[in-house]
């Protein structure tokens, strides 16, 4: 079939069917999931806080972060245990599924079924997708699957103006709210979208829109119970997390704040922003006329909530004064940015650009994959930085340590890094940071843990063990150090180590309890 001067193929290829980009999608997460976790059982970045505070279902966990993420990962890990296989599963997990809305959003705004799937896999090109993703992030999955879920309900609702569909926004709205507290800024951006566009506004009914914060409190309604019964402190522990209560004027620390909001929106849409304007340059240099004059009602109402998100973003940065401002936040800002672009480039009936497009993608998502063999294969400082946290050998501790009993004590980690991957050794200990305390009964051992340096220690456990343990308030009843060697493959065993010190406590002392 032709639209707008365009042949369209007359059967759809599977990888630009709803299916199709799902399993595509999967198929990239588990290919990264097994490059992981078959070379390197470590826990990463965020991951291994959230291994240590998911050793129970607790219907919150902390005021800073909603816990739908931790629900999610504890239900992984009655399957795979607390390791990385579980935390991965989630994380690319959501991932596909947030693929899969964004594409049945794509279809709607973008008419070539090609270009759709093409758009979607183009967000391998947002690096904090296509690179970053893949060793930290957490509740931002969760966030941009729930925006995109929200998304193409939202705009269901508005075409069928059934209230199933209203229902199912709000059941996708009560999981934003689980997910993280900036979700509610990306559904206020949708509706007020529509109500500045008159071909959505009229489309609005009233008795759906009362539906959708019904649904929404219904499934947060476990998180404000746990809120209300542990103390309504959310406000104060979100500003001290965004940076507003620092003693600088407002007036410059909105200015700060706006500047990173400035940079962030910039770094977020690198290199998938710059590479379109390259690639398309007749299009944005006046060079090319277009085929239709305006693009779809869905990639309008896309293009508008992208704004709308980034004024709203501002406007609350400028009242607040809030400084905590990072590329990695902008998920939800422009999330949907790259439907509304490949609509606008859809009118202009490019075709040999579009080719030259999809050879990057796949060029980018290929270098992206094997750039990470190199840290797992030779974690040293040219290849992977100084902290090579993923392959660091913590699995040389649990030989030792089980020797000691720690399999079934309470182990007290210095640091998350530290406690994460011991809960990963010992899924049956007690395991506790300073930042995370303990839900689950005490044991008859007790333990602290911590990392002393990659050189060996000069001086004696006990001496250095007061020294960094102060917040114990413990005498130990014994402390040494351990040791575990590096990975590499052309390097000796031995070549660099990490040095951790042992201390046991006394089981009845009040930290042990």
């Amino acid at each position: 079939m032709t639209s707008a001067g365009q042949t369209f193929p007359a059967r759809t290829p599977f990888y630009a069917t709803p299916f199709g980009v799902w399993g595509i999608v999967a198929a990239w997460g588990l290919a990264h999931l097994l490059l992981r976790a078959l070379s390197t059982p470590v826990l990463g970045t965020d991951d291994m806080f959230e291994n240590v505070l998911v050793q129970t279902l607790e219907p919150g966990y902390m005021l800073r972060q909603p816990p739908l993420y931790e629900w999610l990962l504890w239900s992984a890990q009655q399957v795979f245990g607390p390791t990385v296989q579980a935390a991965l599963s989630v994380k690319y997990g959501l991932i596909s599924l947030a693929a899969l809305f964004l594409f049945l959003i794509a279809r709607k705004a973008i008419a070539d079924p090609r270009l759709a799937a093409l758009c979607v896999f183009s967000y391998s090109l947002y690096y904090q997708f296509g690179w970053n993703l893949h060793e930290g992030v957490t509740h931002t999955v969760v966030l941009t699957a729930a925006c995109a879920a929200s998304a193409f309900w939202f705009v269901k609702a508005l075409e069928t103006g059934r209230l199933g569909f209203y229902l199912l926004l709000g059941l996708s709205v009560g999981a934003g709210l689980l997910g993280k507290h900036s979700y509610p800024l990306f559904v206020l951006a949708l509706f007020l979208a529509a109500l500045s566009d008159g071909q959505w506004r009229s489309r609005l009914r009233l008795a759906g829109l009362l539906l959708v914060p019904l649904a929404a409190a219904l499934v947060y309604s476990p998180y404000a119970w746990w809120i209300a019964s542990e103390g309504l402190t959310l406000l104060s522990s979100v500003s001290q997390t965004m940076g507003v209560t620092a003693e600088t004027s407002h007036i410059a620390r909105a200015g700060e704040g706006l500047g990173k909001l400035v940079f962030g929106l910039i770094g977020f849409s690198v290199p998938l922003v710059p590479l379109l304007l390259l690639v398309f340059w007749p299009r944005y240099l006046g060079r090319k006329q277009p085929l239709r004059p305006q693009v779809s009602d869905v990639a309008r109402l896309c293009g508008r909530t992208v704004l709308f998100m980034i004024l709203l973003t501002a406007l609350l940065i400028f009242v607040t004064g809030a400084t905590y401002v990072k590329e990695r936040h902008m998920h939800p800002l422009l999330l949907l940015l790259p439907v509304y672009l490949f609509a606008d480039l859809e009118r202009f009936g490019f075709r040999s650009q579009w080719r030259w497009l999809g050879g990057v993608v796949l060029a980018l998502v290929a270098v992206a994959f094997f750039a990470r063999v190199p840290g797992i294969l030779a974690p040293d400082r040219f290849w992977c930085g100084g902290k090579c946290r993923h392959m660091k050998p913590y699995a040389d501790l649990q030989a030792p340590l089980s020797g000691l009993g720690a399999a079934n004590a309470t182990l007290i980690a210095e640091d998350g890094y530290t406690g994460g991957n011991l809960r990963v050794l010992f899924p049956d200990a007690r395991v506790v940071t300073k930042a995370i305390p303990a839900r689950t009964e005490p044991r008859g051992k007790c333990f602290f843990v911590w990392e002393e340096s990659e050189h060996e220690p000069g001086e004696t456990a006990e001496v250095r063990f007061a020294r960094n343990a102060f917040w114990l308030a413990e005498a130990p009843v014994s402390a040494r150090y351990l040791t575990g060697s590096w990975p590499h493959l052309l390097r000796p065993q031995g070549w660099r180590t990490t040095w951790w010190g042992v201390a046991e406590l006394d089981p009845s002392s009040p930290i042990c309890r």
